[in-house]
């Protein structure tokens, strides 16, 4: 078993709804997978770095979890099929780590915008 934090970002398409569902069927998968949900946090919309499936922002999850390197692989695969999940990253941490003390500030990108187009 190890620690690892893990980043979802949902379309910003999606209803509360939706996203309800959503992290229902996550948290289930989990589950099924054998991973203990040790914190979770909703980091909020936000703006991309760059576009996504034609999207500029995106809702971010935080989970830090406990779990095995299989797990991993196979969480991955289900993120896969999801449509309305941008993206996801895993990242292992020490098995100490509690994961970011406060939900990061948004970044700005506005003092960029014009001089690429």
């Amino acid at each position: 078993m190890g620690r690892y934090e893990n980043i979802v970002i949902i379309s910003p398409d999606c209803t509360k709804e939706e996203e309800e569902e959503l992290l229902k069927r996550i948290q289930t998968n989990m589950e099924k997978v054998g991973a203990t949900v040790v914190r979770f946090d909703d980091w909020a919309l936000r703006r991309l770095a760059y576009p996504i499936k034609k999207k500029d922002k995106g809702h971010y999850y935080f989970f830090l979890l406990d779990l095995n390197e299989a797990s991993v692989a196979t969480l991955g695969k289900f993120y896969k099929t999801v449509d309305t999940i941008l993206r996801h990253l895993f990242v292992n941490v020490d098995d100490k780590k509690e994961g970011p003390k406060k939900v990061p500030d948004p970044v700005v990108f506005d003092e960029l915008e014009g001089e690429f187009s």
